[in-house]
């Protein structure tokens, strides 16, 4: 504690806090002009009070005192600089200070160490936002709009440079010798001399250097600084070039109507009417006028700096006719651009379709359907006649697939049906062939279905439905779940008799033919085939007519192969057991198998690579009803040892 003074005036008690809360319980009301005062006493009597520091730099923040709020947020920082809320508000007063860039770098830091609440991330967005305005491709070409005005202040700042000691001069007869040394130095011939100048450029008694304000936004005032004219081909000017007064214009784009306010306070300080007997009480006036013009014109440079002039005229620039004529120029210049894209994208994909090569022909599909989604309607107004060539190319194209060469023989004719209907071309082939689990392309089966998925649910159309449908449709078949592609044939089937298309009607019942016939449903696959026959005569199609029929005919005489039947694994397991060579050794194999027929099938180990054995339903009962071990007793584990390691090892279950 520090020493008091005994002989001084004794304090109220609790003092350190009394005026620091009050301070808090003004600033809640939002009085924070008058909590002001109560901060100011709470930390000339406690000076390394953190609370009250942070209230006094937040009340001065509402009160556009940013620099001063910023100085109470560095003392709190050095009482405590690893506090995250302090530095909240510092990285918060840094951006009202105008500090973009800084603000951002500090935003950023801190970031990573306080996610919640967002005080770091908004204050990163309103950086960031503050930079892209200022210098971002929203501010138009502020260095070629105005390379003229940028020249003449470089000019004249390159001339005091070189001339820092020259005394300015106060007469005309000095002011054209300073005129030929300045053409001399640029290196110009002197231009010719203007015959009517305004020599009421300023006020009376004010100082010609400061730029002036006047009542009107269109006073003409000339510039009489001796700075040469920019004789090279320019085709660009200012844009303001038509502004004289531009203070007032720009307070006017800042301010709205706020500008004849700080008009008013501006002259106030300068009128008769302002002064009175009373001396005080003028002084009082003029300083609240001259407090509240710098308060004014602080917001004003405030959001100049946040938004700069030249923007504004930029934006002001884009309502014109002659911008909006060029934009116009320019969209249709866009839209050409991409249409010619999109017809070569679409081109490609009738020509596969033309030479009936669906693989090629669905990877066409693919590329013109995400063109198509990537460009806005504006930039492709006829979008959705792509779509509809897209939808009606493939429904043709999956119809097409489903045809016979009458040229061709009767055996080629069913071995196509067999291929088209999903069916083996001879026998099954072995499950652990290495060449029926080979493939070239690798086909991410379950996010193309998550793909279309999700598109079926954004669709828009009876056609895309049906579209969608079909492909699930068949991927799902490609993975062999036929209860699923049964199901999204069907729902084809259904959105397609709704719409009346015939085609998609024929090509959901050929799917849902596949699919019985792969689950060994011959009768539910005749009957769509009969359905089939009906919607090709519908569409008065005899080809499509004659392929059905040979299809009916194909299904009738199919025989599906009982590949889980018991005969050949009975003569496996016999051949196993006649490979022993003693009586004893066959009995123990004998033993094995019944001890493994008292396991379920899908534990047991298989006698032919491929093919798995399913327990019966007797079996399947009787395997639930007893409650025995099949581990092996002292005397067959002995024999089991006896046994040769590589027939052991075959019979045995790992």
């Amino acid at each position: 504690m520090p020493l008091t003074n005994p002989f001084a005036k004794n304090e109220l008690y609790g003092y350190q806090t009394l005026h620091r809360e009050i301070g808090y319980y003004i600033s809640r009301l939002e009085h924070y002009d008058k909590a002001l005062k109560f901060f100011d006493e709470a930390i000339k009597k406690t000076p390394d009070d953190k609370r009250a520091l942070i209230g006094r730099s937040r009340a001065r923040s509402k009160v556009i005192q940013y620099q001063g709020a910023l100085e109470d947020v560095n003392r709190a920082l050095n009482l405590d600089p690893d506090d995250l809320v302090v530095l909240a508000d510092k990285a918060l007063n840094t951006y009202l200070c105008c500090e973009f860039e800084e603000g951002l770098i500090q935003n950023i830091r801190m970031l990573p160490k306080r996610q919640k609440p967002e005080n770091f991330k908004m204050g990163q967005m309103q950086c960031a936002d503050a930079i892209e305005n200022c210098i971002g491709d929203r501010a138009g070409r502020p260095l070629r709009d105005y390379f003229k005005i940028i020249r003449k202040l470089a000019w004249k700042q390159n001339y005091t440079a070189q001339k820092p000691f020259e005394p300015k001069p106060t007469n005309m007869s000095k002011k054209k010798i300073m005129l030929s040394k300045l053409l001399e130095f640029e290196g110009i011939k002197e231009p010719a001399q203007p015959k009517h100048l305004n020599r009421r450029s300023t006020f009376r008694g004010s100082d010609p250097t400061k730029p002036q304000i006047r009542d009107s936004l269109h006073l003409l005032q000339r510039n009489n600084e001796p700075i040469p004219k920019y004789t090279k081909p320019f085709p660009y000017r200012p844009l303001q070039r038509h502004t004289t007064n531009i203070q007032n214009y720009m307070a006017e784009k800042y301010l709205n109507s706020m500008y004849l306010d700080k008009i008013f306070l501006l002259k106030i300080q300068s009128e008769p009417g302002a002064k009175s007997a009373n001396v005080e009480s003028s002084k009082k006036i003029h300083q609240l006028a001259k407090d509240c013009y710098k308060t004014v014109s602080y917001k004003q440079e405030l959001l100049r700096t946040r938004r700069p002039f030249y923007f504004i005229k930029y934006q002001d620039a884009k309502i014109s006719t002659a911008l909006q004529e060029r934009q116009k120029r320019d969209l249709e210049l866009q839209q050409q651009n991409i249409k010619k894209e999109a017809d070569i994208l679409c081109k490609r994909m009738l020509d596969a379709y033309n030479r009936k090569e669906l693989k090629i022909f669905l990877d066409k599909v693919e590329k013109l359907k995400k063109y198509c989604d990537n460009k806005p309607k504006r930039m492709l107004p006829n979008k959705q006649d792509y779509m509809q060539e897209i939808y009606n190319k493939v429904c043709s194209a999956f119809y097409d697939i489903y045809r016979l060469n009458p040229d061709h023989s009767m055996f080629h004719q069913t071995r196509r049906i067999y291929s088209l209907l999903g069916k083996p071309l001879s026998r099954e082939q072995s499950r652990d062939s290495v060449i029926s689990q080979f493939k070239n392309v690798f086909i991410d089966y379950k996010k193309k279905i998550q793909d279309f998925t999700k598109r079926l649910e954004n669709a828009t159309t009876e056609e895309e439905v049906c579209w969608y449908y079909h492909e699930l449709s068949r991927l799902e078949y490609d993975t062999k779940h036929f209860d699923l592609c049964q199901l999204y044939a069907n729902k084809c089937k259904k959105e397609a008799q709704n719409l009346g298309n015939l085609k998609w009607v024929f090509n959901s019942i050929m799917l849902s033919v596949k699919s019985n016939l792969a689950e060994h449903n011959k009768n539910d696959a005749k009957n769509d085939l009969a359905m089939a026959l009906a919607c090709a005569q519908k569409l008065n199609d005899p080809d499509k007519m004659v392929y059905v029929e040979k299809c009916q005919e194909v299904v009738e005489n199919i025989a599906f192969e009982n590949v889980f039947g018991t005969k050949q694994l009975e003569k496996r397991k016999t051949k196993i057991i006649q490979m022993m060579g003693g009586s004893n050794m066959k009995e123990d194999a004998a033993h094995l198998f019944r001890q493994m027929e008292a396991m379920p099938a899908s534990r047991r180990m298989t006698m032919i690579p491929g093919v798995r054995e399913e327990d019966s339903k007797d079996q399947r009962t009787s395997i639930k009803k007893r409650n025995m071990s099949i581990m092996p007793s002292s005397k067959e584990m002995e024999l089991s040892h006896q046994l040769p390691t590589g027939i052991k090892d075959f019979i045995m279950h790992d």
